[in-house]
C-alpha cells in the first residue's frame, strides 16, 4: 500500500499518541482560540465607564450652568420690567405735578400736588413702590427702600431724582440679580 505526499493526519492519534494527549491538545488550543475573542478585559471595562463618567460629568456641569445662567437672565427680566413700568409711571404722573411736597424727611415717600390740585403721594414701604391707587411693583420683587426720592426745589423747573434698587423674591444665589436704576424728573411748572 503505498501513500501520497498530500495525505497529513488529522489528530494526534494518527500519530500514535496516547487519546487523552491528544484531546487536551485539542482542548487547549480551542480555549486559547477562545479567550482570544470573548471579550474585553477588566482593565479595559474601567477605563471605558472612567472615560464616559467624566463625560457625563462635563455634560452635567454644562447643562447646570446653561440652566443657571437661563434662571438668572429670566429673573432679571423680570426686575427690570417691574422697575421699568414703576418708573414710567412715577415719571409720567411726575412731570405733569404743579408742585413737590419735598419738606418731609422721608427719602421713602415723594409728596405731589398734580395738574388737578390733588394732593397725591408715592410710598416706598414693606419692599414694594405703591401709589395712592394702587402697588408699583410686583410682589415678586423686593424694592430696597433706604433712599428712593431726592426732591430739589431749589432750581428752576423743579426736578426729583428716583433712585430703585430691586430684586426678585425668593431667589438667592447665582440665579438671584439686582437692579438699580436712577433717573431725573423735571416738572413742567415753569
Amino acid at each position: 500500500m503505498t501513500r501520497s505526499k498530500a495525505f497529513k493526519p488529522r489528530s494526534n492519534l494518527s500519530r500514535g499518541l496516547p487519546r487523552s494527549y491528544a484531546l487536551a491538545t485539542r482542548a487547549r488550543s480551542s480555549r486559547e482560540q477562545v479567550s482570544m475573542v470573548r471579550g474585553f478585559s477588566l482593565i479595559e471595562m474601567l477605563i471605558v465607564v472612567a472615560v464616559f463618567s467624566i463625560l457625563a460629568v462635563v455634560a452635567t456641569q454644562s447643562l447646570s450652568s446653561s440652566l443657571r445662567g437661563s434662571k438668572k437672565s429670566e429673573s432679571q427680566v423680570i426686575v427690570r420690567e417691574n422697575v421699568d413700568f414703576a418708573l414710567s409711571t412715577m415719571e409720567r404722573l411726575l412731570r405733569n405735578a404743579d408742585s413737590l411736597n419735598c419738606a418731609s424727611s422721608d427719602a421713602n415717600t415723594l409728596v405731589y400736588i398734580d395738574e388737578y390740585g390733588n394732593s397725591v403721594r408715592f410710598d416706598c414701604s414693606s419692599g414694594s413702590i405703591s401709589s395712592e391707587s394702587s402697588t408699583l411693583t410686583s410682589p415678586d420683587i423686593e424694592v430696597d427702600c433706604t433712599s428712593v426720592f431726592t426732591c430739589n426745589n431749589t432750581s428752576i423747573p423743579h426736578s426729583v431724582d428716583i433712585t430703585i434698587k430691586a430684586e426678585r423674591t425668593g431667589i438667592t444665589g447665582a440665579e438671584g440679580s439686582q437692579i438699580t436704576e436712577t433717573t431725573k424728573i423735571l416738572l413742567r411748572n415753569y
